[in-house]
This record gives C-alpha cells, sequence and structure tokens, in this order.
C-alpha cells in the first residue's frame, strides 16, 4: 500500500483498532468482575455463573443482529457513515458500562454489553472497502491488512484492560470511550471511502433474518461460511475457557488474565505480518492455507484440555493463535469472492454474524462450569474446530 492510500485509510484501520481493541478490553475485565469483588459479594457462586453467561451472551445477541445489518447498512449508505454509526454506538455502550461499574448496577452494565454488540460492526465494513479496491487475486493478501490492524487491537486490548482493570474496572471503560469519540471526531473529516450507494436501503424489524435468508439463493457462499462458523466457534469456545482455566486453576489476576490474552494477540500479529504471507507463497491458492491452519489450530486448541504447566499454556495459546490466522484470512477472503461486489458487505456482515453466534453459544456454555469442568470445553473447541476441515475440504468442488 503506498503512502498516499495508506493515510486515506488510516481513519477506517483506527476504526477496525477500536473496534477489537474494545472487545478484547473486556473478556479479562468479564472474567475477573464475576469472579470477585462487589459481584462475589452479592451473589451465591451459580448465580455469578449464570451472569457471568449473561454478560458474555448479551455482546453477540446484539452483535448477531447488528452485524448483518451493518454490513449490508454499509452497502447502501456507504462504509465510512456505517463506521460512524458504529463508533457513536460503541462510545454509547462503554459510557453504559462505566456508569453500571460506578453505581454497582450490573444491569446498567448489562444495557451497555449490548449496545456495544449492536455497534460491534466495523470490521466487515473496513474488510468490505479494503477488497472493493482489490482484484480477486490479490484479495487475502487485501484482507491480511485489515486483519492485521484486528490483531494490534488484540494485543493492546486484554493487556490494557488487564493492567488498568487490576487498578479499577472503570478505567479501561473510561479509556475506550475517549477513543471511541476520538475516532468518531477523524472520521468525521476523513476522505476516504466517499462512495455512492451501492443499492437502496429498505429497513424493517426482520431486516437480520431478510439478510440470512438470502443464503439460501447464494449457494456458492454456504461451505466458506460453514467452514467459517465450525472454525471461529471452535476458537471462541477455547477463548472463553482457557480465560477461566487460566484464573481457576492456574491462579492468574486481572493483570496476569489481561497479559496471557495479549500473548494470544501476539500470535496473531506475528502470523498476520510474516507467517501467513510466508505460508501462502508457498501455495499458488488459498485452500492449502486454509486446511493447514484448521488442522493445526484445532491440535493445539485440543492439546490445552491436557494437564500442562502455566507455560506450556501460553505456548499452546500462542500457536493455536498464530495458526488461526491461516484459516481466519483465507476464509474471509472466499466468503467475499462467493458474491459480487454489490452483496461484499451483506457477505462479510454474514460471516461476522456467524462469529457473534459463536461468541453466544461459548458464552452460554458457561452456566454449565458447576457440572462440567473448562477442560473438557477446552477439548470440545479443538474438535469442532477439526470439523470445519469438512467443509473447507469440499471448497474445492463446491465454494
Amino acid at each position: 500500500m503506498d503512502l498516499a492510500a495508506l493515510r486515506s485509510r488510516a481513519p477506517l484501520f483506527l476504526a477496525v483498532f477500536i473496534d477489537i481493541f474494545s472487545f478484547g478490553l473486556m473478556y479479562p475485565l468479564i472474567v475477573a468482575l464475576f469472579g470477585g469483588g462487589w459481584v462475589a459479594e452479592a451473589y451465591a457462586p451459580a448465580t455469578r455463573d449464570a451472569l457471568l453467561s449473561l454478560a458474555f451472551a448479551l455482546f453477540p445477541i446484539g452483535m448477531f443482529f447488528g452485524a448483518s445489518l451493518l454490513g449490508d447498512l454499509s452497502d447502501a449508505l456507504g462504509r465510512r457513515r456505517t463506521l460512524m454509526i458504529c463508533m457513536g454506538g460503541l462510545a454509547a455502550g462503554y459510557g453504559l458500562m462505566w456508569g453500571g461499574l460506578e453505581i454497582e448496577h450490573l444491569w446498567l452494565f448489562f444495557l451497555g454489553r449490548l449496545t456495544c454488540g449492536l455497534m460491534a460492526g466495523t470490521a466487515p465494513i473496513a474488510q468490505a472497502s479494503v477488497v472493493d479496491a482489490a482484484p480477486e487475486s490479490e484479495r487475502s493478501a487485501a484482507m491480511a491488512q485489515v486483519v492485521l490492524v484486528n490483531t494490534l487491537g488484540m494485543v493492546a486490548g486484554p493487556a490494557i484492560g488487564g493492567v488498568l482493570g487490576h487498578w479499577d474496572f472503570r478505567l479501561p471503560l473510561g479509556l475506550a470511550l475517549i477513543l471511541c469519540l476520538t475516532t468518531l471526531a477523524l472520521l468525521r473529516s476523513a476522505d476516504f471511502a466517499r462512495d455512492s450507494a451501492r443499492r437502496a436501503l429498505a429497513l424493517d424489524w426482520k431486516q437480520p433474518f431478510i439478510l440470512l435468508s438470502r443464503i439460501r439463493d447464494r449457494p456458492a457462499i454456504v461451505l466458506p461460511v460453514s467452514a467459517f462458523f465450525l472454525f471461529q466457534l471452535g476458537f471462541l469456545i477455547y477463548y472463553t475457557f482457557i480465560l477461566v482455566e487460566m484464573q481457576a486453576s492456574y491462579g492468574f489476576s486481572t493483570a496476569g488474565l489481561g497479559l496471557f490474552s495479549m500473548v494470544m494477540g501476539i500470535g496473531c500479529a506475528v502470523s498476520s505480518a510474516w507467517g501467513f504471507g510466508l505460508l501462502r507463497a508457498r501455495f499458488s491458492s488459498d485452500r492449502p492455507v486454509t486446511l493447514i491452519g484448521l488442522a493445526l489450530c484445532g491440535v493445539f486448541v485440543a492439546a490445552s484440555a491436557l494437564p500442562i504447566p502455566a507455560a506450556g499454556q501460553v505456548t499452546l495459546a500462542f500457536l493455536s493463535t498464530f495458526t488461526n490466522i491461516f484459516a481466519f484470512i483465507t476464509l474471509l477472503a472466499a466468503i467475499s469472492s462467493a458474491v459480487d461486489e454489490s452483496e461484499r458487505g451483506w457477505a462479510l456482515g454474514i460471516a461476522n454474524a456467524g462469529v457473534a453466534l459463536s461468541v453466544f453459544i461459548a458464552g452460554l456454555f458457561t452456566s454449565l462450569l458447576t457440572l462440567i469442568s473448562s477442560d473438557a470445553f477446552l477439548l470440545l473447541g479443538g474438535l469442532i474446530i477439526v470439523t470445519g476441515l469438512v467443509p473447507a475440504w469440499r471448497m474445492r468442488h463446491g465454494g
């Protein structure tokens, strides 16, 4: 990317960074918030598990509806305008969560989580904007640029959230609020993606389901979306339960959870900046890279269920995210290539809705922790990722 293009897309990349930064910011905070402090004093263990499940689930419930809707909205209104809507909504959500902790009112915190989920749509919009300008043979490389920004946010978010949250849970939420408002101001004056409407906008309360129903008429998207969903479901089960495991079995503090999550983000960043390009250069297509990523990531995730020292878990966390990127980039590229330009935002929004559903399912599973150990869920996550090899292999024939 030349310097002029980088400058024009800087606000876009910043919006992507804030979105994933704020998402990663919350995971160590939520685990720590519901594992001790005033929440632990106010609720019995079984109730806390249910509330923990709700805290995880509300974000993806909002994301499921918001991701598909915002992706479609960006095709109709333009990328920049929709990103501004996302940033304003995220700012409101983090303000609500900050207020909820300030007055120790969990339901206000939950409302903020739901609002942030509804507005978590910058990634597919940015992906669509970058892919719009790339020829088909370069789409996976273009997607890698956005994923690299994502991974930088994944590194910074959990680390900053864990360290600041170790002192006061309100500090990282206040920081996220300020960053969202700053990004909103930059987007307002940005000159990238001032694109005209690609198609007419028609909204009603059934819109998310209407968007999903289009899949039936576009069979080319079924296999890459199926592989991506299984891959994300398995990995997000791992991402959720490895943090629970590190706190419960290894005694990690809020700061420790944040730094552990940072290691996972570093794995993504190193792979996005170096590992993916190196592996992709060895093959003439994306498909072998997808299969290698799914197989290795699934094995590393399943291995985390073994009784190993904390250092071993840290190593597996790095390896699982390093190999995760191979499948993540190529499957998103396959999804975007399965539709024409007028529906690219919709297609990537569907992928993001699949991520939302995966986060929702993983969050619901935390309510079963009193019955099933986290090790069992870690093994399950690895097996589900490996299952994604089935539709990914068939993409040679269909998707």
